[in-house]
């Protein structure tokens, strides 16, 4: 009783109370102002993820929308050419583009990556990939369609061609080797990959868009460059170039005959190595004059001493050209690509629109030429090619041709810089003169620039500008060369050094940084 009743009597009189447990809330703050706190915390989290995935949101829509592609490769390998822009720009109906390859082939990933970019530049072109392997049915149905065969490979089925491009009832095959090709380059013997797959598919795009394949006729019967494969200097350089270009070829033999053929687009003399007769001139000046292409391309064929008439001097004289009866030597020794200086580089391209195509691609090569001047009574004559002015013109074949004597300049010779090209336009209106049809010619003192051998040639413009010229001539701006894309197969040669520097950026310092950014950020937020 006394312990009770002196409990009570402390807590009556206001006594200390007991101790209170420690419950571990002291910290805590006030409790309503600590539920607002939290309250906007939630709120601004939830706002700046909202405005996060707001932003990202409109990234994603301005990049579906404005979206852009970059061609990191040394080559440009994925990059269109303004050739196949321009054709793919003016297209007027949908063109298909079904694809047969299988995506284990080494052309699977270049040709969908180049695909997207017809697509990218017209939405006129559609493209379809079927797998002959793993989409055999509709690889079936198609096969029937277009008349394509197949065969089985280690690999799976494959297709014996890689594409067909397709424009309502018209059609064209692409074959496999047309894509990328393997290559030996002509200049160091070293491996290359020639990746083709534009000048396939833009040649397709052209074959089925064009209403008639443009005629282009070479004269023959004066030892000139010939359409037959089993002549001494056959056009099949030249022929393979425009294969995909939707050009029918023809050969003309002008004796006897009175005017070309209307059905000829371009008439093309190619190095004649025996001389036109005066009526065979005077069919040519008329075809000209009448509204026809004219393409000349005359070579010096040098005998005894001497170079020979072409019969085609009056003719070209009457138009404002002189065609000399020279040797053009080279003597700029940046510019030789062989001792002689009758075969040299040029990169002079004079203003016109077949030049500004391929300046930057590269020189053209220039063998045996003779030199071109114009008497001035030509007003719509350009120049298309020149030397540099170390270069001369030899009128006296037996001094230059000295064995053991270094080639000079001498009191007859022309100075150069020489022209070895010409475009003119014959008989047009001057107010109308990109308007008007026809007249049009080209004049080259070598006919190995368009003809030879350094067509095949990658690194060089020959290509180029031959397909350019005849485009002009034909009036077909599409005839634009594209070169194949060449890539060179290099080899990583690793040096003593360059290997330890190697082994220590991979296997210490990169692991280093890692650790001390680690370090860092745990020494952070321990802080």
């Amino acid at each position: 009783m006394g312990e009770q009743d002196n409990r009570d009597e402390g807590s009556e009189t206001g006594g200390e109370p007991p101790p209170a447990k420690d419950t571990g809330d002291a910290q805590a703050p006030a409790g309503p102002a600590a539920s607002n706190n939290r309250s906007v915390e939630r709120i601004a989290s939830i706002a700046s993820t909202l405005l996060v995935v707001a932003i990202v949101g409109m990234l994603n829509y301005l990049a579906y929308r404005h979206y852009g592609r970059v061609d990191w490769t040394s080559q440009s390998l994925f990059t269109l050419s303004e050739k196949s822009e321009k054709v793919v720009a003016e297209l007027v109906s949908d063109v298909d583009i079904y694809v047969f390859l299988s995506q284990g082939e080494p052309q699977f990933e270049e040709t969908k990556e180049l695909l997207k970019r017809y697509r990218d530049a017209s939405e006129r072109v559609r493209v379809h990939h079927v797998d002959p392997d793993r989409e055999a049915g509709e690889f079936q149905v198609l096969a029937q369609r277009f008349n394509i065969q197949a065969r089985a490979t280690m690999q799976g089925v494959e297709a014996d061609v890689a594409a067909v491009v397709t424009l309502d009832d018209k059609r064209w095959h692409i074959p496999r080797n047309d894509l990328i090709g393997w290559s030996i380059g002509p200049m160091d013997g070293k491996e290359e990959i020639n990746v083709k797959a534009e000048q396939a598919i833009t040649g397709a795009i052209v074959q089925v868009t064009q209403g008639r394949a443009t005629k282009v006729c070479v004269t023959a019967g004066h030892g000139e460059w010939s359409l037959d494969e089993a002549a001494e200097r056959p056009l099949a350089l030249l022929t393979e170039l425009l294969k995909y270009d939707n050009i029918e070829w023809e050969e003309l033999k002008t004796l006897g005959k009175k005017e070309v053929p209307e059905g000829c687009d371009a008439l093309l003399v190619l190095g004649p190595t025996r001389p036109f007769s005066d009526p065979e001139a005077q069919l040519l000046s008329s075809y000209l004059k009448g509204g026809g292409n004219l393409m000349l391309a005359l070579n010096p064929v040098i005998e005894r001493d001497d170079i020979n008439s072409t019969g085609l001097e009056g003719m070209l004289l009457e138009h404002g050209v002189t065609l000399d009866r020279s040797l053009v030597l080279e003597l700029d020794a940046e510019r030789l690509l062989a001792p002689t200086p009758v075969q040299f580089l040029s990169a002079d391209f004079g203003d016109h629109p077949t030049t500004r195509a391929v300046i930057g691609r590269g020189a053209v090569l220039v063998t045996m030429s003779r030199s071109l001047r114009t008497t001035g009574n030509a007003p719509h004559l350009d120049v298309l090619l020149r030397t540099s002015e170390k270069a001369f013109g030899a009128t006296d074949i037996s001094r230059v041709m000295k064995e053991g004597e270094e080639p000079a300049a001498g009191p007859g010779d022309l100075k150069g810089p020489l022209d070895l090209a010409y475009a003119l336009r014959v008989g047009v209106d001057p107010d109308e003169i990109d308007e008007t049809p026809g007249g049009r010619l080209i004049v080259i003192g070598d006919s190995e620039l368009v003809a030879g051998p350094p067509l095949q040639a990658p690194e060089l413009a020959n290509a180029d500008l031959a397909s350019a010229w005849i485009g002009w001539l034909t009036q077909r701006e599409a005839l634009i060369a594209i070169p194949p894309k060449t890539v060179s197969s290099r080899n990583i040669l690793f040096t003593q050094d360059s290997l330890m520097g190697l082994f220590l950026r991979v296997v210490l310092l990169l692991p280093g940084a890692a650790l001390f950014m680690g370090i860092a950020i745990w020494l952070s937020r321990r802080a």
